[in-house]
């Protein structure tokens, strides 16, 4: 990559970042997939910051061909993320088809006291 292409990186992560922040302080984003998010900007700007930096683990990965090992690096991470967005989205199923139980058992509570309430007293 040029030098102007270097700069451009790291002048696009700072909006990124305050992005990121702000999507956090407004609590549209959790912490602790803003930490994700931010590992992710901090590893491109300095691999931004230092081009030598790829190459030298490319040669020491045995990678012919520069940019592929990062193109390998952003699948493998995508895989990843979606590994774990789908191991939460499953968690969240568990406590929702959970919750919906729980909620029906409560509902069927409350409609049996309520019927018996509306029931007339047996007078002796």
């Amino acid at each position: 990559m040029s030098t102007r292409a270097h700069v451009a990186v790291i002048v696009l992560a700072i909006p990124v970042f305050v992005f990121i922040l702000r999507m956090v302080r407004q609590r549209k984003l959790r912490a602790k997939y803003s930490v994700l998010w931010l590992s992710v900007g901090v590893a491109l700007v300095v691999l931004a910051a230092a081009p030598g930096l790829l190459t030298w683990l490319a040669d020491r990965l045995g990678v012919y061909y520069v940019p592929s090992l990062l193109f390998v690096g952003g699948i493998g991470f995508l895989l990843l993320l979606s590994l774990h967005f789908s191991w939460e989205l499953s968690r969240l199923e568990d406590r929702t088809r959970a919750l919906a139980e729980e909620n029906a058992l409560l509902r069927y509570e409350v409609e049996q006291l309520e019927s018996r309430d509306d029931s007339p007293a047996d007078e002796v």
